[in-house]
């Protein structure tokens, strides 16, 4: 067996083996190598300087932007919907100048999903600050998640320089790719004009 100064000669720790149960770990590295080598994992994380080890885990998402799967160079991506063919009845409602009203918003909120956020940058210009703190409350009193995005449009309505329009709404809506969004704005104003 190695003397403790020869095993330091090649690693930076000391290690704790069954062959040698008298040595104690001198710091938090120490021990996780320890567990490491005595094959002790569990399957619960442990923290080594503000990292987290995840084991028997796929497919893992942290916060906002990183993530972990199989293939490391794939990227999360919300699912695109189908592209609907524009009628003259969908491009006129582009031009359109109602003014956006109740039965406008609850139209479009149930079909806006996780891409609420390219909603709020296209129509108010919301910064990610700004969209935290609107969700924030709504998460920790558990609201629905529809409430977020009516409380974002109501927050674009407040801050627009101009009054806002259903055509507004339409043309943010088609170009962040909320095409059911935006066939229920259709379906919406459809209803209300006759």
């Amino acid at each position: 067996m190695a003397n403790n100064s020869d095993i330091n000669k090649t690693s930076p720790f000391t290690t704790i083996t069954n062959d040698n149960p008298e040595q104690t770990p001198k710091s938090l590295k120490d021990t996780i190598k320890a567990k490491v080598n005595r094959r002790n994992l569990s399957a619960a994380p442990f923290y080594l300087n503000g990292a987290i080890q995840i084991q028997n885990a796929s497919n893992v998402h942290l916060g906002n932007s990183v993530s972990i799967g199989n293939n490391s160079n794939q990227e999360i991506q919300r699912p695109l919907e189908s592209k609907p063919d524009l009628t003259p009845e969908m491009t006129a409602l582009f031009e359109n100048g109602d003014e956006v009203t109740n039965l406008h918003r609850l139209a479009v909120d149930k079909h806006i999903g996780s891409g609420w956020r390219f909603l709020g940058k296209e129509l108010a210009g919301l910064s990610n600050g700004q969209m935290d703190q609107l969700e924030e409350p709504f998460k920790a009193n558990q609201y629905p998640f529809r409430e977020v995005i009516y409380q974002m449009l109501l927050m674009w309505e407040g801050h627009c320089d101009t009054s806002p329009t259903v055509g507004m709404l339409a043309t943010a809506l088609w170009k962040c790719e909320m095409y059911s969004a935006f066939m229920s704005l259709v379906a919406e104003v459809k209803v209300s004009h006759k």
